[in-house]
């Protein structure tokens, strides 16, 4: 009786013990998913938010991108239209954009510096990178 109650017990602590490992694996992206925008969550987004209207980090996006990002005419782009004049619009290209900046601009007067001009952490052009991607890319 004893050695059943101890079977039991044990077999009961690993089922726990393998549910609770389950439940931490991060779920299989969908195969139709683009690759190069993993790592994007919800609070990545919602930090790039916030570094783009300026409430974080010193973010000047909206200045010239519009509060709404729509873009302003001979200034800077529309981000919201899933249309990218130097790039194909990848999570990666958009960073790179940010990091970068964008010299010779194809529709604008002014070139993009480099982080917009602020002062943005690598975790901040990220963060600002996918609230920028999750505009373009709304699915």
């Amino acid at each position: 009786m004893y050695l059943k109650r101890v079977t039991m017990l044990l077999n009961g602590m690993t089922l726990a013990a393998l549910t609770s490992l389950a439940a931490q694996q991060p779920a299989a992206a969908p195969a139709h998913k683009d690759t190069s925008a993993a790592g994007i969550t919800p609070a990545l987004i919602a930090r790039g938010d916030s570094v783009y209207h300026g409430q974080e980090a010193g973010g000047t996006c909206f200045a010239c991108h519009g509060p709404e990002a729509k873009g302003q005419e001979g200034l800077a782009p529309d981000l919201t239209s899933g249309k990218w004049l130097n790039g194909d619009g990848s999570y990666r290209f958009i960073v790179r954009t940010v990091e970068e900046g964008v010299a010779k601009p194809k529709q604008a007067a002014a070139p993009m510096p480099p982080k917009g001009g602020a002062g943005l952490t690598p975790l901040d052009v990220r963060a600002v990178a996918a609230y920028v991607y999750s505009l373009g890319h709304p699915h």
